[in-house]
């Protein structure tokens, strides 16, 4: 008859080691301003990240396995389930998480620059798909007022190109401080 192996003396399990916050940063701000760039930037950065990602999945994202790399995501209001109140909810509820440690950017920009960009790329406004780009980006300045103030880093890309802004981002956001 075999007995089973003794499994030795019984020692209190360590204590699993804390975990350091998730570093978030939501990009935004309005169309044109250059949030692909940041995204890219951050990306390049070691940031995992993910543009236009619907409000409503961020914290199940977070919720998941853990995640090696800080977070970079990009929120718009072509985002379905955009609007400022729940944008700003979503700010509140990730600042009170312990887990994570959040960073909005807002990438700024005048609005006569942006009517110029879109004017150059000849885009359409995603806010105004049907009328001048003039009224479309008023209209999303006014939708992004509240989140502008609620920004803890603030980029006006107003007078600087793609380069600068990259830079800009390296030197506020490089996950090694």
């Amino acid at each position: 008859m075999s007995h089973p192996a003794d499994p030795g003396p019984q020692t209190d399990q360590e204590p699993a080691p804390q975990t350091a916050p998730i570093r978030l940063v939501l990009v935004t701000g309005p169309s044109g301003a250059g949030r692909s760039t940041a995204i890219h930037a951050l990306e390049d950065l070691g940031y995992e990240a993910i543009a236009n990602l619907p409000l409503r999945l961020v914290p199940l994202l977070l919720d998941g396995p853990p995640r090696p790399r800080p977070l970079a995501l990009g929120v718009d209001p072509r985002n379905r389930d955009f609007s400022t109140a729940a944008l700003l909810d979503l700010i509140d509820a990730l600042a009170a998480r312990g887990d994570v440690a959040l960073t909005v950017l807002y990438l700024d920009c005048r609005e006569d620059v942006l009517i110029r960009r879109f004017s150059e790329t000849r885009r359409r406004h995603p806010l105004a798909p049907a009328e001048s780009p003039e009224v479309g980006i008023r209209r999303e300045l006014d939708l992004m007022a509240r989140i502008r103030d609620r920004a803890e880093l603030l980029i006006d890309t107003s007078d600087i190109n793609p380069h600068q802004l990259r830079a800009e981002c390296e030197r506020w956001l490089a996950p090694d401080g």
